[in-house]
């Protein structure tokens, strides 16, 4: 009984081996699948230029108002100054709108713990969405503000990172104002022994 088992399961597989493949629409969707090109992650370095330049334009006033925020003693995001691009491609392969991310950690400037203030934990991103006409780059909307709140204990860990930063920096600055002070010491000794000889 065992053995009539096996000879029908290897039968059975052979046979799936050797049959033609199913028509219908699953196979139209295999070829569909087969058919489309996989899109880039980033935009072109080419297109790239003109849109930083564009990003940068609009989001002036925003940076401006976190500035704001700052000096009127409110949280404020404190901006990396770096976009991140998110291409959305057409059906035949075209760029046809492009998001841009700007995004910082949100800090509380009233706290003293760092040159920055202390971090309350959130993550803040300014979307910028535009599409192409021509050679231009048109807004696609108006920007939108998102947010990602990582709880007490990453704001301690931001708040730390910052402070280690801020020291790293006070011991770079003063380093480079002893060697400022050495080289202004050599030059004016330089000037008074050299022009005596």
């Amino acid at each position: 009984m065992k053995r009539i088992g096996l000879i029908s399961a290897v039968a059975m597989a052979a046979a799936l081996l050797f049959l033609p493949p199913f028509s219908g629409a699953s196979a139209s969707a295999q070829n569909y699948v087969m058919r489309r090109v996989r899109q880039p992650k980033d935009i072109p370095d080419s297109l790239r230029k003109s849109l930083d330049d564009k990003v940068s334009e609009d989001a002036g006033p925003y940076l401006d108002q976190e500035d704001r925020n700052k000096m009127d003693g409110k949280p404020y995001t404190d901006f990396v100054p770096k976009f991140e691009y998110l291409p959305n491609y057409g059906p035949n392969g075209e760029l046809s709108t492009v998001s841009v991310k700007l995004g910082g950690a949100e800090y509380d400037p009233t706290s003293k713990a760092t040159t920055k203030g202390a971090a309350t934990g959130k993550l803040k991103y300014l979307v910028f969405s535009y599409t192409r006409q021509g050679s231009k780059w048109i807004p696609y909307g108006k920007p939108k503000w998102e947010s990602q709140d990582l709880g007490k204990l990453a704001a301690k860990q931001m708040t730390a990172h910052q402070q280690i930063g801020d020291h790293n920096k006070a011991i770079t600055e003063k380093y480079k104002a002893q060697q400022e002070k050495k080289k202004a010491l050599a030059d004016a000794l330089q000037k008074k022994f050299g022009s005596s000889q």
